[in-house]
C-alpha cells in the first residue's frame, strides 16, 4: 500500500472521529438557545458528553499528523514550505481545540454559561483555516485532481467569511474537507 493511501485512511479516521462527536446524540445541545436546557442534557448524558470531548479532541489531532504524515510524502514538491507552515498550524489549532474541549468536558456549566475562555476557538478556527489553504496550495502540485486543491483553497476562504458574519462556524465543515481529501489521497 502507498504512504499516500496510508494518509488517505489516517486523514478519514480522524475527520470520522471528529464527525461521530460532531453528530453524536448528546451534540444537539449545540442548536439549542438555552443555557438551562443545554446543561440539563449534558448531566443527563454526562458520559456521552465526555466521551464526545474526547473523540472531537482526536479527530482533531488524528487529522493533524495525518496531514502532517501527507506533507512528508510531498515534501519535495515546490509549495511544500507553505504546506509546511500549513500543517504546523492545524497541529497548533489541534492542541488549542483540545484543550478547549477539555475544558468543556471538565466544567459543562461553565461552558454553557459561556464564561469558559473563547480565544483558544477562535485561535483554532483562524489556525485551521489558515493551514487548510495552505495545504489546499501543496495539493495543487500532487497527482490530485486539481479541484481537491481548491475545495480546500475555497472552503476555507468561505468558511472564514462566513465565521466573520456570523461570528461562529461548526468545526465540523473543516472536517468535511479533510474527509474528502482522504478519499482522494486514498484513491491516488
Amino acid at each position: 500500500m502507498s504512504a499516500q493511501r496510508i494518509d488517505g485512511i489516517v486523514l478519514i479516521v480522524g475527520s470520522i472521529l471528529f464527525m461521530i462527536a460532531a453528530f453524536s446524540p448528546v451534540s444537539r445541545i449545540f442548536g439549542l438557545p438555552d443555557a438551562a436546557q443545554k446543561l440539563e442534557i449534558i448531566m443527563a448524558e454526562r458520559g456521552a458528553w465526555t466521551v464526545s470531548q474526547v473523540f472531537f479532541s482526536l479527530g482533531a489531532l488524528v487529522t493533524a499528523v495525518a496531514l502532517i504524515l501527507t506533507w512528508y510524502h510531498f515534501r519535495s514538491l515546490p509549495s511544500s514550505g507553505w504546506a509546511f507552515a500549513g500543517v504546523a498550524a492545524i497541529a497548533v489549532g489541534a492542541l488549542f481545540w483540545s484543550w478547549s474541549v477539555y475544558l468543556r468536558g471538565a466544567d459543562p456549566q461553565a461552558f454553557v454559561e459561556g464564561t469558559l475562555p473563547g480565544w483558544p476557538f477562535v485561535a483554532y478556527s483562524i489556525l485551521t483555516q489558515a493551514g487548510l489553504v495552505m495545504v489546499g496550495l501543496l495539493l495543487l502540485r500532487t497527482g490530485l485532481p486539481g479541484w481537491v486543491g481548491w475545495v480546500d483553497i475555497g472552503g476555507a476562504v468561505f468558511f472564514f467569511v462566513a465565521m466573520i458574519i456570523f461570528r461562529d462556524m461548526p468545526p465540523f465543515v473543516y472536517y468535511i474537507l479533510t474527509l474528502l481529501t482522504g478519499v482522494m489521497l486514498y484513491r491516488l
